[in-house]
């Protein structure tokens, strides 16, 4: 019997070896990027690569730090990119998600509110890192805080008019009284991969293991254990899913 267990633990010593580690930076993100290695995110990129051999190995750091480790190849992938916002990476042809970019502002401007156009010359501020002054098509006087709370006290104190961020965040945070959000318009989301032959098979697998996820039910079952399923809804017709 000593020949079996001999055999056992070579194969198990070959499949640990065969594990190839795949580096993912994240900023953290509640319910998508969290430190213990879970959330949307991060359950996504395990959904697809894990099945191929990877182990994917969860990071936090700031957003525009984790983009940099990418560009110079310190790391294989970041995720929550907008598109072409970035140079010097491989991008994949399937979007990871979708923000719905929404606008905070006290309900004494609700009643003015004629959408996008409301914000031209006004002050508006955002967390820093989202780069939205590159999506919305209007002049603004923008500004970037490093927190979500920070940017609403200063709407509360009147510094700024408009406050722009993903509408998932106000979703799951109650909102200030006197304050109301309303839905912008929505901005895929990609992964973005280092730019080497590797990033170019990460890219592929990305297309590949999101298509099979989706066939099969898991991607849609991802989106609802992390109460998404209205972000799945347009998902599926943004990214033209059957």
């Amino acid at each position: 019997m000593r020949w079996v267990w001999l055999i056992v633990a070579l194969l198990l010593s070959v499949g640990a070896r065969a594990a190839e580690p795949l580096s993912i930076y994240c900023e953290r993100w509640q319910g998508f990027c969290e430190p213990d290695g879970r959330g949307f995110y991060f359950d996504l990129v395990r959904a697809v690569y894990e099945p191929r051999g990877y182990q994917v190995v969860a990071r936090l750091t700031p957003y525009k730090r984790a983009v940099k480790l990418v560009v110079e190849g310190e790391a294989d992938m970041t995720i929550g990119v907008y598109p072409n916002e970035v140079n010097g990476v491989v991008w994949p042809t399937l979007s990871a998600f979708a923000d719905d970019v929404s606008v905070v502002m006290t309900k004494e401007r609700l009643a003015a509110w004629q959408g996008e156009q409301s914000l031209r010359g006004k002050r508006v501020v955002w967390q820093r890192g989202w780069a939205y002054d590159k999506y919305i098509p209007v002049t603004m006087f923008w500004h970037e805080v490093d927190s979500h709370q920070m940017a609403l006290q200063l709407l509360e104190k009147g510094r700024y008019d408009y406050y722009l961020g993903a509408g998932v965040l106000f979703r799951e945070q109650r909102l200030p009284a006197g304050m109301e959000w309303r839905l912008l318009r929505w901005l895929p989301t990609y992964p973005v991969f280092v730019a080497s032959t590797r990033g170019e098979q990460l890219a592929q697998q990305w297309d590949e293991g999101l298509r099979r996820l989706y066939r099969n039910g898991t991607l849609k079952a991802l989106y609802r254990r992390h109460a998404l399923s209205d972000y799945f809804d347009y998902y599926r017709q943004a990214s033209r899913q059957p």
